[in-house]
């Protein structure tokens, strides 16, 4: 059966070996679903919207071709890309969740996120991944938030590589599909380099710990605007951290760390 958007639903075998059993999540750039697998393991199967001659496919597909060949504890494995009658398909392991999940789940106990001994493992592991990405492969990931940061017993694995970017590359325009609350100021003006993960990390820190954001724009110019312009309200933040979150979330990339 062709794979077409009414055939992707509990039931279909979209890769031979493949069942999709449910819909774990879906975004802007497709859907998620559990699947049975040859051998009886369970893995992640995700539909990229779009015919792979789009941009969206085809970009996805550009991308994965270069992290494909990348192996680190921490950043999620990517087991299989298909392209199936134009439908770009990608297995991956299977992750428990998200760190978007763990920090619902400590506001559901009562708590303003997540404990932060905890959460600073959480970051230690994507700051190992992105660095290494960074470091080892010169790419940035370019849209690290929570949803983005799955957890595989108990430990962050980095994933959805749909945005990740060789920072040689002249032709670095993300303005289509970044997530303008974590977005870093360079971005907006299509220029990230190799400290724009940082910034982001930043900006998920700080939510993942206390339950605020330090730009708090609703739309995409209110959001661009404070990140070019406006100094992060750090109120919420512990007061011996803020220098650090501050230094972090500059908006010349230079005066980061590195």
């Amino acid at each position: 059966m062709p794979v077409t958007a009414s055939s992707i639903q509990a039931g279909f075998e979209p890769i031979p070996g493949y069942v999709l059993r449910n819909k774990l999540g879906a975004g802007g750039y497709g859907e998620v679903w559990l699947a049975d697998a040859p051998g009886g393991l369970k893995k992640a199967i995700k539909f990229v919207h779009g015919n792979i001659d789009g941009n969206r496919a085809g970009g996805e597909l550009k991308s994965l071709q270069r992290v494909r060949q990348v192996n680190h504890p921490f950043i999620l494995s990517l087991e299989r890309i298909e392209v199936i009658e134009g439908q770009l398909i990608i297995v991956t392991e299977l992750a428990q969740g998200s760190l978007h999940d763990r920090f619902v789940e400590f506001r559901q106990k009562g708590f303003v996120g997540i404990a932060r001994e905890r959460l600073i493992g959480y970051m230690r592991d994507t700051a190992d991944g992105l660095d290494f990405l960074c470091q080892q492969h010169d790419l940035q990931h370019l849209d690290v938030k929570p949803a983005n940061l799955l957890l595989v017993a108990d430990r962050v694995k980095v994933a959805d590589f749909g945005l990740i970017k060789d920072i040689q590359s002249n032709s670095l325009s993300v303005m289509s599909g970044l997530t303008p609350t974590y977005a870093a100021p360079e971005m907006f003006d299509g220029r990230p380099g190799r400290f724009s993960d940082q910034y982001s990390l930043a900006i998920v820190y700080q939510e993942l710990l206390t339950g605020t954001l330090p730009f708090r724009g609703r739309t995409t110019a209110q959001l661009a605007n404070e990140h070019l312009h406006k100094a992060p309200n750090l109120e919420a933040i512990p007061l011996l951290e803020r220098p650090i979150l501050s230094k972090a979330l500059s908006k010349k990339p230079q005066l980061r760390f590195n």
